[in-house]
């Protein structure tokens, strides 16, 4: 039977843990809290995965809850983004002692900055805000980063960027209960599709391994999976935008959490789906065709998507997973060597990593 495993729990943050971040390719996890810190913690012995320490505390750059962290996808530089409306960029160093150091900050914000991320060659930094506006920041060199575009068709809080695994696209969420896709045409970036059919706000995102399916968590208690037509697509779906492909939902997991779904991570390395929020409960599901069953897994959703069938299903349920607190973090180790590894942050002020086997 599949199960998830904790391995270890890790304290030392004096508030609420908001967001956990894996490095790009080390075992090495980023935290950060409402105490106004982010926490490095680093696996001290490969062989045992129940042995970590914290190795840096990076203070001092924020005067409010730091509620996001991000990684570049060469692992050089974290930024941080603060409910005092900035975001930092902290790079280590390898040279000295390895502390971490603010070499930048993005101020333009009106109001506190919910989520960043980096695109996948780096180049790129999109950040979002309660201001209702997502901003696209160019990477240049010494550190300098200028914005590209700021976008401001969410109409409400926008809760979370996320950027395509191998194209510079861009999605985010929000309090007004939609999805946004964002593409770029020579600098100039547009609203490329906006996704309907969650009835209260959207939490968090995060994209399939090939970038063709998405997955979106919220506080109507659903997750649901939207998949990309391009133009011309054998199931006949319609592409309004001439040239745009378009998003449709083709499967919605309900009745499985009962509170406000806050995270969820789709596994770059093995496909699982892990959700998790108010309920205390961190679930693990996976979509598998029809015909190919799961004889230890109930089937608890199936998709509409024309031309292929496939199910969902609870592969895992572990409640009180941070005891009586709220869930507000899971993320999945990016790559092959640890990629059963789940790390989530909670109201306990605690993070937690997990093992998942599968049999």
């Amino acid at each position: 039977m599949p199960r998830l495993e904790q391995l270890a729990e890790l304290t030392g943050h004096e508030d609420r843990v908001w967001c956990a971040q894996w490095h790009p390719t080390k075992p090495i996890l980023a935290t950060c809290s409402g105490d106004k810190t982010v926490r490095i913690w680093q696996s001290t012995n490969p062989q045992d995965p129940t042995k970590w320490q914290c190795t840096n505390v990076l203070e001092g750059g924020h005067k409010r809850t730091i509620r996001s962290v991000a990684w570049s996808p060469d692992g050089r530089q974290l930024a941080t983004g603060s409910f005092d409306a900035t975001t930092g960029i902290w790079e280590r160093d390898e040279d000295e002692n390895g502390d971490f150091e603010c070499v930048a900050t993005l101020e333009g914000h009106e109001n506190e900055t919910k989520s960043i991320a980096w695109s996948k060659s780096g180049a790129l930094l999109a950040t979002c805000s309660r201001d209702k506006s997502v901003w696209i920041w160019e990477v240049e060199e010494d550190n300098d980063f200028e914005c590209l575009s700021v976008l401001q068709e969410h109409t409400q809080d926008v809760k979370m960027v996320a950027w395509h695994p191998n194209e510079e696209l861009l999605a985010s969420a929000s309090y007004d209960d939609t999805i946004k896709i964002w593409r770029d045409d020579d600098d100039d970036w547009y609203c490329a599709d906006t996704l309907h059919g969650h009835d209260s706000t959207v939490w968090a995102i995060d994209f399939d391994p090939s970038g063709e399916r998405l997955v979106s968590a919220s506080a109507d208690q659903t997750l649901k999976i939207w998949r990309r037509y391009h133009p011309g697509n054998p199931e006949g779906i319609i592409t309004p935008r001439r040239g745009e492909p378009v998003w449709k939902c083709v499967a919605t997991v309900a009745g499985q959490h009962d509170r406000c779904i806050y995270s969820v991570s789709w596994s770059k390395v093995h496909g699982v789906v892990a959700s998790a929020g108010a309920d205390n409960t961190i679930r693990l599901f996976e979509a598998t065709p029809s015909t190919a069953g799961a004889a230890s897994s109930d089937v608890i959703a199936s998709t509409n998507e024309p031309g292929t069938l496939f199910d969902v299903h609870l592969l895992i349920s572990v409640q009180s997973a941070h005891g009586t607190n709220d869930i507000n973090s899971v993320a999945w180790y990016p790559n092959e060597e640890h990629g059963d590894w789940l790390a989530s942050g909670g109201d306990d002020g605690s993070v937690r990593i997990w093992r998942f086997l599968k049999d």
